[in-house]
């Protein structure tokens, strides 16, 4: 689907579900309450699934504000009505069927996200954010798949993509450009998120272009760095060409330069790929005790 089309998911659903919720004629409290339940529901999977990183994560905020106001006034608006549709009347039946699977559907994605929230299992590892001065949100993180695609391959189970993001909360200047510096992300600089060493440095991959997914990649982490921490690889992912600054069998402390941000391997656009592995299974990752999931934000 179209990058654009999608925006109709982010901004004209939402418009038409709060007005229909504002203004629509209610002709009973089930079916106002079933009203109430659809635009909950879906206002809790735009919320909790959707990434919002391409259209303004300051926007999803935004449409909380708005939604609250609304339901109250929706919920004051049943008081008054009959318990139930006059008798006799069938009007609306299949529309009625129709809003309450859909109202299930958007109940059922939101709760599966927001059961990823928290990981399953306490076996995480502590480490230090690998980014600084700016603000960053995360487009895949979180304990299952709906909210992290990576959930589906156990060493990457618990990995997490970040994006940086520019004061209109947008990854890039622009919904799709096809330039790498247009992404906030790109070129900037790696630290190591622990005291550990480095058990594996590559840097001999280019860079490609936004959007392209490449075939038949050699390397899925691009250039990268693995550092050993505390028993457990942690691996940074899709660096820039020529910008790895440590080797193999080094010691680096928390805080030292690893190098940059690139586009390298197996990604569409920059950004940092990290995750964590213990005897082949991925573990947690908490920064300064927080777990992160997608639109999670960062602020450094």
């Amino acid at each position: 689907m179209s990058i654009w089309l999608y925006a109709a998911v982010y901004y004209i659903l939402p418009i038409a579900l709060l007005i229909r919720l504002w203004k629509g004629d209610l002709k009973s409290r089930l079916l106002g309450a079933l009203e109430v339940g659809l635009t909950t529901s879906f206002f809790g999977y735009l919320f909790v699934v959707i990434p919002w990183h391409v259209y303004s994560h300051y926007i999803r905020f935004l449409w909380v504000l708005l939604f609250l106001p609304v339901l109250f006034i929706a919920i004051k608006r049943l008081k008054p009505l009959p318990l139930k549709r006059p008798s006799g009347e069938r009007s609306g039946m299949f529309s009625n069927l129709l809003s309450l699977a859909v109202m299930i559907f958007f109940t059922f994605m939101a709760v599966s996200g927001l059961v990823g929230y928290s990981p399953s299992t306490g076996k995480a590892i502590g480490l230090e954010f690998p980014l600084k001065d700016g603000v960053y949100a995360t487009g895949q993180g979180g304990a299952t798949t709906i909210i992290n695609y990576h959930n589906e391959h156990e060493p990457q189970q618990y990995a997490i993509d970040i994006l940086e993001l520019n004061g209109a909360g947008l990854r890039a200047n622009g919904l799709t450009p096809s330039e790498l510096k247009a992404y906030e992300i790109y070129n900037a600089s790696l630290y190591s998120p622990c005291n550990g060493e480095v058990i594996g440095a590559v840097d001999q991959y280019e860079d490609i272009p936004p959007l392209e997914s490449p075939e038949n990649v050699e390397e899925a982490k691009g250039n990268h760095v693995t550092l050993r921490c505390q028993n457990t690889d942690v691996i940074l992912a899709h660096m820039k060409p020529g910008s790895v600054q440590v080797t193999k069998g080094q010691t680096v402390k928390a805080g030292d330069l690893l190098g940059l941000v690139g586009n390298t391997g197996n990604t569409t656009e920059p950004h940092l790929h990290i995750h964590a592995e213990r005897d082949g299974v991925g573990i947690p990752i908490t920064f300064d005790g927080r777990f992160l999931k997608r639109n999670s934000l960062v602020f450094q």
